[in-house]
């Protein structure tokens, strides 16, 4: 069995195995906007979390788009920092949330499955989302 320990360390894993992306957060700011990028897979153990830096950013300015186009996996921890988003923005006038999940993606399907595109408006690109937020 391989742990998830084993699935960090590249040299631990057999070459049949699939490699293991531990979760990466950036923040850029693009167009008067603040755009949170997630790379990889994120659950609970990845840090900074995207709540945390959901309310970071809320801090420093009001319109947020969260870019899942580049995810391989997202879990409840994210679909709850989503919420607190949509929150903050049903909250704080000067405030918006948007995401970018693209047609056919995990986070895609996560999101239609769950009901959150139907509160937070989804985009297929970027170049849509700040054009529309």
């Amino acid at each position: 069995m391989i742990t998830r320990a084993a699935l960090l360390e590249p040299a631990l894993i057999g070459r049949a195995a699939k490699r293991f992306f531990v979760g990466e957060i950036a923040v850029e700011r693009d167009q008067g906007a603040w755009v949170v990028t997630l790379r990889g897979e994120h659950d609970l153990s990845t840090k900074p979390s995207l709540g945390d830096t959901l309310k970071q950013t809320f801090d420093s300015g009001s319109k947020v788009l969260v870019d899942l186009s580049q995810t391989e996996f997202i879990d409840s921890t994210v679909l709850r920092a989503l919420a607190y988003g949509e929150q903050e923005a049903a909250d704080h006038a000067e405030h918006e949330i948007a995401i970018i999940a693209p047609s056919g993606t995990f986070a895609s399907r996560l999101l239609r499955l769950t009901g959150i595109d139907k509160v937070i408006r989804v985009f297929e690109t970027r170049a849509d989302a700040l054009a529309a937020i």
